[in-house]
This record gives structure tokens, sequence and C-alpha cells, in this order.
């Protein structure tokens, strides 16, 4: 699945970045009740941290600052939930 372009208002704004960050899907294990840290495990960066939720696996998120992009985690993921797009600006995730 491709990821649209940016919009005009994130252009105008310059929210759009340069470099490409990976972004994590709803087919992340994780948001099937499966606990996997597969992602995490495999970036350099330890850009992928993963937040606790009560009666549930933590919910892996990407810190966009910290991504250089390199897709280890995409090949890491056993769901194939994570592709590499547009980093957005503002605060990281």
């Amino acid at each position: 699945m491709e990821t649209q372009g940016p919009s005009r208002r994130e252009l105008f704004r310059g929210q759009l970045l340069s470099r490409p960050v990976a972004i994590i899907g709803d087919g992340c294990l994780a948001e099937a009740g499966i606990v996997c840290r597969s992602c995490g495990d495999a970036c350099p960066e330890a850009a992928i941290r993963f937040r606790p939720r009560i009666g549930l696996p933590p919910q892996a998120s990407v810190n966009e600052a910290g991504c250089t992009g390199c897709g280890e985690c995409v090949s890491a993921c056993p769901g194939d939930a994570i592709i590499l797009g547009a980093a957005r600006g503002g605060a990281p995730s």
C-alpha cells in the first residue's frame, strides 16, 4: 500500500521532512493482543519505543527524530506492519 503525498497545507507549513521514517500500521501484532518487540530489537538507533497499556501488550511507537529510515524494523516485523514513509514535522510520536 502506497502512502499519499503531502497535502498543500503540509507543504506550506513546512511539515514534511525529506527523509523516510518507519510508520507502524494497524497490522502490528500488538494490536491483535500478541506480545511482539521484533521491531524494537532490530532498531539500531533505539527509535522504536513501547508504551505500556493496561490489559494489552505494549504499543510500538516511532520517535521520528531518532529514526534514520534504515529499514531494519521493516524486515524484522513478522506482521509486515511497518513501512517507510515521509516524516512529518511536529512532536515525535
